[in-house]
């Protein structure tokens, strides 16, 4: 059995941050995100990986390589032109060759029983298995029905009218619950073959309504745990959130420091600096006296924050520089960004990679 990450896409909604890297070498809690997927599947016994890229393809391949620094071996189908994730997936076959494969949407943060899932599928004999979701209805998502043996009778999309009340009125009175397509597929080699070849095709919206319509076994499984889209800035955040509070089983880069937080080899922090516990220091930071670092905060590798900053809520990639007195809330500050002394930033917002905040600039909310 070997796994399949789509990890194509330009990651279009997550910009500033994906103009320099694509979305899935994001970090998450100072990991790229795609090393928890990675984990993922080799603590469910699927070392052989493809990786189905196209968006900046090279840097995911200069970062894993053959895989053998994950523990695991991994091989490269690129995309010449994007090809969708049913596309994207054929494009993979060749190296994927006769076996059954784990599939895995390069944007989800989960802690799945992949093996569970994988056992339910060969139970069932079936050509593909999906992984569902249990979301509050309505919800703008296309949601899934199956019988009681867990076979999928419909495809079932909201009408443009309920995504349209969802995004005006996200918290209207929820009245029951529905399941969505987690992004997580187990398919048999012969489902591969029916993917047309040579243009874009998408899995969810052609290749399985297409299957259910010729009456071939799929099936679906709901499955409990976490599971987060990583799609926008909120995402990203609500990510860093779940990892930093333990809300999604995964391994934590770095150690508990004995002062109560996290950090990674060669992190200094002055012993007068607050660091609060959900609070995450990568490698060579530096944090100088009189720092305070609260809320769900991540201070990337080689960082520097200076004397009596202030930071809550905030995401620091690599190299930023954050100047004495400086008081920063909710921001997401890309690698290299410089903020200057006393500089004032208390609403959420994204600075692009090299951004300048100079002194006495003033972003404040109500």
């Amino acid at each position: 059995m070997k796994g399949i990450i789509i990890a194509g896409g330009a990651g279009t909604r997550l910009r500033p941050l994906t103009y320099t890297r694509p979305k899935p070498l994001i970090p998450v809690v100072n990991r790229p995100f795609l090393e928890y997927q990675v984990a993922l599947l080799k603590r469910h016994g699927i070392d052989e990986i493809i990786f189905c890229t196209n968006y900046m393809a090279d840097k995911i391949q200069g970062h894993f390589g053959d895989g053998s620094r994950f523990g695991v071996s991994m091989r490269y189908a690129i995309e010449e032109q994007p090809l969708g994730t049913a596309g994207a997936i054929r494009n993979a076959q060749s190296i994927a060759g006769r076996d059954t494969v784990v599939v895995l949407n390069g944007d989800v943060l989960t802690d799945f029983d992949i093996a569970s899932i994988v056992r339910f599928h060969k139970d069932k004999s079936a050509l593909v298995t999906l992984t569902l979701k249990e979301v509050p209805s309505p919800s703008p998502y296309g949601v899934i029905v199956t019988d009681d043996e867990g076979r999928v009778r419909e495809f079932r999309e909201p009408s443009e009218a309920t995504k349209k009340m969802l995004a005006a009125n996200p918290n209207v009175e929820r009245t029951g619950v529905d399941y969505i397509n987690a992004g997580i597929y187990v398919m048999e080699p012969e489902a591969l073959d029916a993917i047309p070849t040579g243009r874009p095709v998408s899995v969810e919206r052609e290749t399985y309504p297409q299957f259910l319509a010729e009456g071939r076994p799929i099936y679906a499984l709901v499955r409990d745990g976490y599971w987060l889209d990583i799609g926008r800035p909120e995402q990203y955040r609500d990510a860093t959130r779940a990892v930093l509070r333990r809300d999604v089983r995964v391994d934590l880069p770095g150690e508990w420091h004995p002062a109560g937080y996290w950090a990674q080899d060669g992190a200094e922090i002055d012993p007068t600096a607050h660091i609060a516990p959900t609070v995450h220091i990568g490698a060579n930071a530096r944090v100088q006296p009189g720092a305070s670092i609260s809320g769900i905060t991540v201070i990337g590798p080689n960082c520097r924050i200076g004397a009596n900053a202030t930071l809550t809520d905030c995401i620091l990639e690599e190299g930023v520089f954050v100047g004495e007195g400086a008081t920063l809330t909710g921001v997401i500050l890309d690698n290299g960004v410089r903020v200057e002394p006393e500089a004032v930033v208390t609403v959420p917002a994204v600075f692009a990679a090299g951004s300048l905040l100079a002194k006495g600039t003033r972003v404040a909310g109500e």
